[in-house]
């Protein structure tokens, strides 16, 4: 991890644990998982309606206040005020409840399913009775079906054009320029829940700029947004710009407020933008290790991915595939002449010419009588002397 420490940690609850954690990396937060919790609920309590309750107390998006409304009405309807692990459940409130781990980041992350999914799908190429050589193999496999369905939604993010559904048609359309799909579709639906809220205080005369804005027809939910017109950063008390790493819905009205066509550089997050795994890739290239097969290794995997990225735009159509397979070609000839991994006699022949041709006729083993002068022997039939015999 290049010397960081993390940010945020997700585990089981496993009092061990915790005590490590808080040890080795004391400025982190610690959360517990969203399934481990779901199960313990179910097997304490064995109420589907209190299951369902809680799992709404724990992921949704609320305010501290609305949380507390929620817990006090499901305790209550449920009848488990009294049960000694609801009581303890509430004490921790501050490791599962969304409303309470607002400003810590964990890109979405809410269980620790991302390493068993992981674990999931390498069960689906390797098991146990496996040599090594198998063993690599089919890990190589497991690795394959990765990177291929990485490029398949890396080819939805780049490529198509999204149906435009709210009123605020050019931050729509920087919004899908620039952001991945995924954090796209979640940019505008806050974008389509601009209309509920608006600003009802305005103050320019300090820096940062502060507006106030209210929810509709709920006068008593209010939030603050701070805009420094220096440095044009956001931001808001909410903190789901530091949660979510996606702009809020107050922090979007402002920018409506003010007639933004792009959505600041300060608002997008370099891990959710289309261009992440390309800065990837090129601090890469930068980097020479001591060793040169370490080195070459790693250029050849960020170069794999350009040439992925050119392929995906020059198979648009025929006359780019064309051009630009000429211009790799001719340029791949040349340099294994240069590093003499083809001889310098040969001559650089066009695409053409090392393009796919039609396929060298071979006569079939029934022809052989057909390319004889004459054609094939007329067959003589058989006497009915020669049939009865």
């Amino acid at each position: 991890m290049q010397g960081k420490a993390p940010q945020s940690v997700i585990t089981d609850g496993d009092p061990a644990m915790r005590i490590a954690i808080q040890f080795v990396f004391p400025d982190e937060h610690h959360r517990l998982c969203v399934w481990h919790l779901l199960r313990n609920a179910t097997a304490n309590i064995s109420d589907p309606r209190f299951t369902q309750m809680f799992r709404h107390c724990m992921l949704a998006d609320m305010e501290i206040d609305e949380f507390e409304t929620h817990w006090e009405s499901m305790v209550n309807e449920c009848g488990v005020r009294e049960v000694e692990w609801v009581k303890d459940l509430y004490t921790k409130k501050h490791a599962w409840a969304t409303a309470y781990i607002h400003g810590r980041f964990f890109a979405g992350v809410q269980t620790t399913s991302r390493c068993e999914s992981l674990h999931a799908k390498l069960e689906r190429f390797v098991e146990s009775r496996y040599v090594v050589l198998e063993f690599v193999r089919n890990f190589q496999r497991c690795v394959d079906f990765l990177r291929d369905t990485e490029d398949e939604l890396d080819f939805r993010s780049w490529y198509g054009t999204p149906v435009l559904q709210t009123e605020f048609i050019e931050l729509e359309k920087f919004g899908w320029t620039m952001f991945t799909r995924k954090m796209f579709l979640r940019l505008r639906d806050s974008l389509k829940r601009c209309v509920r809220v608006r600003i009802c205080e305005f103050n320019d005369t300090d820096n940062p700029h502060a507006y106030t804005l209210q929810k509709y027809r709920r006068p008593e939910m209010n939030w603050k947004v701070y805009r420094d017109h220096i440095s044009n950063r956001f931001s808001c008390t909410c903190m789901r710009m530091e949660s979510f790493g996606i702009p809020c819905v107050h922090i979007l009205s402002v920018c409506v407020r003010l007639d933004l066509v792009e959505i600041p550089e300060s608002l997008v997050l370099r891990r959710w933008s289309k261009a992440a795994k390309l800065e990837i890739h090129n601090h890469c290239v930068e980097q020479h290790t001591a060793d040169p097969s370490v080195t070459y290794r790693t250029q050849l995997g960020a170069f794999s991915q350009l040439c992925k990225r050119l392929g995906r735009v020059a198979c648009i159509s025929d006359e780019d595939f064309k051009l630009y397979s000429k211009k790799l070609m001719s340029d791949a000839l040349f340099l294994e002449i240069k590093y003499g991994l083809r001889p310098s006699t040969d001559d650089i022949t066009t695409a053409n010419d090392c393009g796919v041709k039609d396929p060298i006729r071979v006569k079939t083993k029934g022809t052989g009588r057909m390319s004889q002068p004459g054609g094939s022997a007329p067959k003589t039939k058989k006497s009915a002397a020669h049939a009865g015999s």
